[in-house]
């Protein structure tokens, strides 16, 4: 079976730095690129920034695994039902441009009982991502208490039954 399936894509982002994981940056989105301005040095008066590290090729490969992995979710959502099975995927790409962009991230780190822990801020939205510190203790009070609560809703549900 064969078939074609059809996809823009406009601003695929790609983290220029190699400080961060992109775990954390990748969930800082959505951005609103609509309302970007050219660059000013103002922007950035006051304010440490860091250059890209990531070179054009790394980026361009970056991007294009994004765009696959675009591309292959749309042709099994195309195929449909439970399982898919893709032999080939032949993708064309059009005109290919690049831009640098800047934009608003704050990042932080805080220390907490001698371990650092990092996040950053979506400087547009809010948005925070990043590591915090767990309490055990809490974690294991809250899932007791959760776990007995079960057991007295499934004790008292029990008993009405019968």
């Amino acid at each position: 079976m064969r078939g074609r399936v059809a996809r823009f894509f406009d601003d695929v982002l790609v983290l220029a730095s190699n400080i961060l994981p992109n775990k954390y940056t990748d969930g800082l989105a959505p951005w609103d690129l609509s309302a970007m301005e050219p660059y000013q040095p103002e922007y950035l008066a006051g304010f440490r920034a860091e250059g890209y590290t990531v070179s054009l090729e790394e980026g361009y490969d970056e991007a294009t695994a994004y765009v696959n992995r675009m591309i292959e979710r749309d042709i099994k959502f195309d195929i449909g039902g439970d399982r898919q099975r893709i032999s080939s995927v032949d993708t064309e790409i059009g005109t290919l441009t690049f831009k640098h962009v800047l934009l608003p991230v704050w990042l932080a780190a805080y220390k907490y009982r001698g371990k650092t822990y990092r996040f950053v801020v979506n400087g547009r939205t809010g948005t925070v991502q990043g590591e915090r510190p767990y309490s055990r203790w809490k974690i294991f009070f809250a899932v007791l208490a959760g776990l007995l609560i079960a057991g007295a809703v499934g004790y008292l549900f029990a008993i009405n039954r019968y």
